[in-house]
């Protein structure tokens, strides 16, 4: 199977950023960026340049409280991909087991194995 293929089947959901409150509960809405590391205190940049703490939904950038940075980068840079960040990381987990284990195999028979580069390459264009 090929990796692009391995997370169509999750199902679709509305283009748009991940929110984040900087104050979960009083904070203003920010677009997450999609990729980045998490810091000790579970929060990731925003569009804004913020740290933010992942919510539930998705960023709209039409609300009276969105943060208007973050929703005029929004309007710019659209997302090019649907939120769907539980089922993506339970996805690209399941693939970076699979490599784990296919790189920890030893070759037998003649079946080819594959080397390292094509193992690393699948994984980054799945979670492309």
């Amino acid at each position: 199977m090929q990796p692009n293929v391995l997370l169509e089947h999750l199902r679709p959901q509305p283009e748009g950023y991940e929110r984040g409150r900087l104050v979960l509960v009083t904070g203003k809405p920010h677009a997450l960026r999609p990729a980045g590391i998490v810091d000790g205190r579970g929060r990731r940049l925003t569009l804004c340049g913020l740290l933010a703490r992942s919510v539930t939904g998705r960023f709209v950038d039409w609300t009276d409280d969105a943060c208007k940075t973050c929703a005029r980068v929004a309007e710019v840079r659209p997302s090019a991909r649907p939120v769907r960040v539980s089922e993506e990381l339970a996805a690209l987990r399941s693939l970076i087991d699979a490599a784990a284990i296919e790189f920890g195999r030893r070759p037998r028979g003649r079946h080819r194995q594959r080397g390292p580069g094509e193992i690393l390459s699948d994984l980054l264009v799945a979670a492309a």
